[in-house]
């Protein structure tokens, strides 16, 4: 068996046994089939919402939340966000780049989870992107509030500068 059939067949049967810190719960192409836009949650009297969203710049942004009394308390990864441009170029190009970007990358212009009341909740994110020879990192960034009955909470992800901030 050569050196490089071995590397190969080693990382074939180490990588399955990976574990991850975060769940997921992002929606894919193969659960959720082809999705034009994020599903809305309406606010209750004995819940509240939270939308996340993106600004200023067009990296990805991942979004994970952590509610206070889910017995698991691990990141939950919700899924990307993505600024499309809407109220800064035309309505029509900023609306096919949320199609695209829904239908195909799943990356939405928000995300929206409803929240128990009263307790803690967290929220995290981080944008990531690229070029060739140019990668980009940056976060997580954590923000932790505890929502009220029916309010709606927006969590934004802002890129000033070279600087990251919810």
């Amino acid at each position: 068996m050569s050196k490089f059939s071995l590397v190969v067949l080693t990382l074939v049967l180490t990588l399955p046994g990976c574990k991850s810190n975060v769940r997921d719960s992002s929606p894919s192409l193969l659960n959720n089939g082809i999705q034009v836009q994020q599903t809305k949650v309406t606010v209750d009297p004995q819940h509240a919402k939270v939308i996340m969203k993106a600004s200023g710049a067009t990296y990805p942004v991942e979004f994970s939340i952590r509610r206070a009394a889910d017995p698991d308390q691990r990141m939950d990864v919700q899924g990307t966000v993505v600024d499309t441009g809407r109220g800064k170029v035309f309505g029509w190009i900023a609306k096919v780049n949320e199609t695209v970007h829904s239908a195909t990358l799943k990356h939405f212009p928000q995300l929206e989870v409803q929240a128990d009341v009263d307790q803690p909740f967290e929220v995290s994110g981080y944008a990531s992107g690229g070029s060739i020879g140019n990668g980009y990192r940056c976060g997580p960034v954590k923000s932790i509030f505890t929502p009220e009955r029916s309010k709606t909470y927006l969590v934004k992800k802002q890129e000033k500068g070279d600087r990251f901030i919810f």
